[in-house]
């Protein structure tokens, strides 16, 4: 079965819309979630419950109070464990790669790692902590200032030992799933796609194959992935989440969304009772082995 787009979808753009300023993420039950990847850096502060972090040979434990820098491209298993009073809230921020490379790009002296692994950071720098509510309250600062305060922040950072590696050379997967993520709603296709990274189908297809990834499977984890993130930051019903990620009916969403995550999209707000457990295992196990 096919990801369907409403026919009244644009086509994918040539150039990604301007990042999103920083997020509230919540979720009311734990789940463990395997193979999330984000096409930017970020840094996530934990507000109220645990994030767990593993991949990339850590496994880390950031507890609220504490920070996590997550660099761009890494497939993470990432479990959200909200307290006592079932509450999960977490801070997220995107660090867009121009503005990292240009901050750094002020401090050559300072020695960058050389590979990409998540960062546990306890506490931010007082500086860095005023600047990071810049990007989590209503502002009538021009995007321009506001990128000149993040550049100012992931300096900050840089000065407390938290540096992301060098920018790699994207393989084309990550430069693709970076498109898709800008404009999942679009009506994409393999043809579009091949256009947009300027080769034809059978190289691109190529391509990803030697990569170990696929097209068709690409555009659903990407979509599926911008699904989960608006459950967690906004209150759209779910049959908006499913429009505003590339399908036209939520009843294959919900099914694409509970093979992918093991859970139906309207659990990852429903607070997890006792009893529910059992029965999530035995979806989970379902889901699993559905087509």
């Amino acid at each position: 079965m096919r990801d369907l787009a409403s026919p009244a979808l644009a086509t994918p753009t040539a150039e990604p819309p301007q990042a999103l300023p920083g997020q509230i993420v919540r979720q009311a039950r734990k789940a463990r979630l395997h193979r999330l990847v984000s096409p930017m850096p970020a840094l996530i502060g934990v507000v109220a419950g645990v994030k767990e972090v593993q991949g990339a040979g850590r496994s880390l434990s950031v507890p609220a109070g504490s920070f996590v820098l997550l660099p761009e491209g890494l497939a993470l298993t990432i479990c959200n464990i909200p307290d006592a009073a079932g509450r999960y809230e977490a801070q997220a921020l995107p660090l867009p790669r121009p503005l990292v490379e240009r901050a750094l790009a002020r401090r050559p002296d300072l020695a960058r790692p050389r590979t990409a692994q998540p960062q546990l950071l306890p506490a931010l720098p007082p500086e860095a902590r005023g600047l990071l509510t810049t990007f989590f309250a209503p502002t009538a600062l021009p995007p321009d200032i506001l990128a000149l305060r993040l550049e100012e922040l992931i300096l900050w950072l840089a000065l407390d030992g938290a540096l992301l590696p060098p920018e790699a050379p994207p393989r084309l997967s990550e430069r693709l799933r970076a498109r898709i993520a800008a404009d999942p709603a679009a009506a994409w296709s393999a043809p579009a796609a091949a256009s947009l990274m300027a080769m034809s189908e059978a190289t691109l297809r190529r391509h990803l194959a030697a990569e170990g990834a696929g097209f068709a499977d690409l555009l659903r984890d990407t979509r599926l992935t911008h699904a989960l993130g608006l459950l967690q930051t906004t209150d759209f019903a779910v049959a908006r989440v499913a429009e505003e990620s590339g399908y036209a009916s939520p009843q294959q969403f919900a099914m694409r969304f509970r093979a992918r995550f093991g859970l139906a999209p309207h659990e990852i707000r429903l607070v997890e009772r006792p009893d529910d457990r059992n029965g999530a295992k035995s979806a989970r196990r379902a889901a699993a082995r559905a087509p």
